[in-house]
């Protein structure tokens, strides 16, 4: 596996912005900010309800976090990422998304978003399924959040 932000010495800021109706992608959010800090680097956590999508903090990784409803980001998800501005050039972004569904397309279309406003996308992202509409998250999820946390870092 590639790290795809490897700087030896470095400690990277990480920028997570999320939506979570029932909680899923929350506790999601909160495991996988735990990884990373375990490594050192520094992370800083919002929901989507809670910032504007032009006044995010600049970081060195963004990781957008959506649940999935019907297929797709919900459209709050949408809308924000519609509007999102980051001003720093080569802003790089990753993905984590949960689902019920495994051919859902909530990652394309975040990437469809994304990738216009000049964004870089490493590595492909990660899926937690959710076991019904309000859960509980897939058994081993943690496993596969240090997975991606160890990938990217």
């Amino acid at each position: 596996m590639a790290n795809y932000l490897k700087f030896r010495g470095t400690i990277m800021k990480v920028y997570i912005a999320y939506e979570s109706k029932y909680g899923n992608g929350k506790k999601c959010v909160e495991y996988l900010t735990e990884a990373i800090t375990k490594k050192g680097h520094s992370v800083e956590t919002s929901s989507i309800r809670e910032i504007n999508p032009d006044s995010i903090p600049s970081a060195d990784l963004y990781i957008f976090s959506s649940p999935t409803h019907i297929g797709r980001p919900p459209r709050k998800m949408k809308k924000f990422l519609n509007n999102l501005e980051i001003s720093q050039e080569e802003a790089k972004y990753t993905t984590m998304v949960t689902h019920m569904d495994p051919k859902a397309k909530t990652h394309q279309i975040i990437n469809n978003l994304l990738q216009p406003k000049g964004m870089t996308k490493v590595p492909d992202g990660v899926r937690i399924k959710v076991n019904g509409m309000k859960g509980p998250l897939e058994e081993g999820y943690e496993k596969k959040l240090d997975a991606f946390a160890n990938e990217i870092f």
